[in-house]
């Protein structure tokens, strides 16, 4: 797959050189561990080319059995890390259960149809009132841009969006709003369009996105370790690291978070996607249909996007990335299987964050059996 399909999910700007790693000594513990060898090379081989700092929580799940493997680059050393309940930022990984609070709505038939028009739901005006529809938030077909305008930008590079709170987004729709579509037009990644949905879902709900999840997801699947809430989980957060394996800051999404605010463990996410085996065929089953084709190799359902050139049958996957740790996650409803990659590198400006998706969808390729 291209390197745009690799990158194209992640809530980060720019690009670097790459910066030399030297050769890491393999601890010879690491071949204890229960998962297979070939998947476990892929392991290494990915966390050899990041600095020292960098570190992996992995899950494999197959149909009777999910394998858990924590991996870390310490002095230049590959080892184990006990990190399966560690917490880590997930990014845009966050957008699949924006949109699954979406599905929520319109079974309980607080929305009539995907196709309603959003801004009849909202508190404020959108420039040039545009057409948009929930399914196009979803779908990431609204027309609207991928990132906010520079002007809105907190100065801090390292935590840019801290300071988009509701008055800053109001102003923004508003005045400053530009479509580069017509809505339904074309397939745009929009990270503003999921977080007005996430908005749009909280004012229908009368409810704080935090307690959305909670109620409805976190706490019905024992996702104990799962929040937007940053002082919730301190104890057990992993320090985010930029691309050249310095400490970074966390980032705060403010009224962003429903584009890329959660925070979540291996395990908490493992619950998620075996709980997932059933609801894509059953009740959330309108997030795996495709509703537009992207390109050759990708089409995009609703939250999830559907990888079909890289394993026998197509599966969902999404990414995310912040500037301190890099994830992606998989799932394939043909076979029961799925994977979990979340880490502490930081993504912004990385020119090697793309190994990482290509790490899971090898992983997912090594699952198919």
């Amino acid at each position: 797959m291209k390197n745009v399909i690799l990158i194209l999910l992640i809530i980060c700007f720019g690009c670097s050189p790459t910066k030399n790693v030297k050769q890491a000594f393999i601890d010879k513990d690491i071949y204890q561990v229960e998962i297979e060898k070939p998947q476990l090379d892929l392991i290494i081989k990915t966390l050899s080319e990041f600095p020292n700092h960098s570190e992996m929580s992995i899950a494999l799940i197959n149909p009777n059995k999910t394998i858990f493997l924590g991996i870390q680059r310490k002095n230049d050393s590959i080892r184990i890390a006990n990190n399966t309940n560690q917490v880590f930022e997930i990014g845009s990984i966050t957008k699949v259960f924006t949109t699954q609070l979406l599905i929520n709505l319109l079974k309980e038939s607080k929305i009539k149809s995907l196709d309603e028009l959003v801004i009849p739901y909202l508190d404020f005006k959108i420039k040039g009132n545009p057409n948009i529809t929930f399914r196009q938030l979803a779908n990431h077909t609204s027309g609207l841009p991928s990132n906010l305008d520079g002007s809105i930008f907190n100065t801090d590079k390292s935590n840019p969006y801290k300071n988009w709170d509701k008055e800053k987004l109001v102003e923004y729709f508003a005045n400053e709003v530009k479509l580069e579509s017509n809505p339904g037009e074309k397939y745009q990644y929009s990270n503003v369009g999921m977080a007005l949905l996430a908005y749009a879902i909280s004012k229908i709900e009368s409810e704080e996105y935090e307690n959305l999840l909670q109620e409805n997801i976190f706490k019905p699947l024992q996702m104990q370790h799962s929040t937007t809430q940053r002082e919730l989980i301190k104890d057990y957060l992993v320090q985010g690291y930029n691309w050249k394996g310095k400490p970074t800051a966390n980032w705060d999404l403010a009224e962003i978070k429903g584009a890329g605010a959660i925070l979540s463990t291996t395990k908490d996410l493992s619950n998620y996607l075996i709980w997932n085996f059933d609801a894509l065929n059953h009740q959330l089953s309108l997030m795996k249909e495709p509703s537009k084709s992207v390109n050759d190799n990708m089409d995009i359902a609703l939250g999830w996007h559907i990888i079909k050139n890289e394993t026998k049958i197509p599966f969902l996957w999404h990414n995310g990335g912040t500037g301190g740790y890099k994830s992606s996650m998989a799932i394939n409803l043909s076979n029961d299987t799925g994977a979990i990659i979340l880490s502490n590198i930081g993504a912004t400006d990385n020119p090697k964050k793309g190994l990482i998706d290509r790490l899971c969808f090898d992983l997912m390729k090594s699952l198919e059996k």
